[in-house]
């Protein structure tokens, strides 16, 4: 059992949202894929109020039309046992991969129809996705896409600037020593741009919030380099004024429109000790994306692609 904050509710919330919508569109596809890299808890529950919810592997399990194909990788026994537990009925659909995603993933697209929709969620719990998986996924089913015009595998990224600022922190020193900058290298798959951004944060040119926002945008830099048509973020801001957000990226118009309706949509988000749950709007989205770095207050060097 984990507690999660209304933040992570509302984050499944839209999930469960577009999953849906995703196994609708993909109706016709003789096989439709959903991946989830960090299968996570099987009980949730809502902190402050003991009310329980769906995570994604129950979710997805029940989405109608069904996946033909969902893989579920965890990294920790106890949690990848009750996910074997939860598949148990449906052997023919779902399997668990017990260990790291980032070392397992290769083995386990090399299985999967390159035709069908595929739909990964990407939701570590801090800087534990490499970004080699994530090309990994891009290129699964680049070349049947190129052929046929079909979409690139789907994916929707957790990405946690406040994470990458509590790892660096602010003693450049200690963080060499620890081996943090290595760390984030690998999450970006590149040295480069976020250590100028390190930089300059230590040395007072630029804020706390811009580094933030620069950590986010970087990142989406380099999903916009795996060639996907569409990228959309929401940046989010928790109760400790941390800043994290659900990247997602797709080649089909359908897919952006479907996941700009999931988040602006209203939905109810339980707040701890109430009784009733409050429908809180939600702003049209925006991109805030395009053209960052020209208002960016320093010049950022390029990308060194790690060996």
């Amino acid at each position: 059992m984990r507690e999660w904050s209304p933040h992570s509710y509302e984050k499944i919330s839209i999930f469960s949202d577009y999953l849906q919508q995703f196994a609708v569109a993909a109706g016709s596809a003789t096989n439709r894929v959903y991946i989830d890299a960090f299968g996570g808890d099987t009980v949730n529950v809502l902190r402050g109020s003991g009310r329980t919810f769906a995570g994604s592997a129950e979710i997805a399990l029940a989405i109608e039309p069904p996946f033909s194909h969902l893989r579920f990788f965890e990294l920790k026994a106890g949690r990848a046992a009750a996910l074997r537990r939860l598949i148990a009925s449906d052997p023919r659909r779902a399997s668990v991969i017990e260990g790291d995603c980032n070392s397992t993933m290769a083995g386990v697209l090399a299985g999967l129809p390159v035709q069908a929709p595929t739909f990964a969620f990407l939701d570590p719990d801090g800087m534990e996705l490499n970004w080699s998986t994530i090309r990994m996924l891009a290129d699964h089913k680049r070349r049947y896409a190129n052929e046929t015009g079909k979409s690139k595998v789907e994916m929707w990224v957790l990405f946690s600037s406040a994470g990458i600022v509590r790892v660096l922190g602010s003693n450049r020193q200690l963080a060499l020593e620890k081996g943090f900058p290595e760390k984030i290298a690998r999450l970006y798959g590149a040295w480069g741009p976020w250590e100028r951004v390190w930089e300059a944060k230590l040395d007072g040119e630029i804020s706390g919030g811009d580094a933030k926002k620069a950590y986010l945008f970087l990142y989406m830099d380099r999903l916009a380099s795996l060639g996907y048509r569409h990228l959309l973020v929401r940046p989010i801001e928790n109760s400790r004024n941390e800043l994290f957000a659900m990247v997602f990226v797709t080649d089909h118009p359908a897919g952006a429109s479907i996941m700009k309706w999931a988040v602006e949509r209203d939905r109810a988000i339980p707040e701890p000790g109430t009784l009733f749950d409050a429908v809180e709007s939600r702003p049209p989205y925006e991109d805030l994306h395009t053209g960052w770095r020209e208002s960016f207050p320093i010049e950022l060097p390029e990308w060194e692609e790690l060996g």
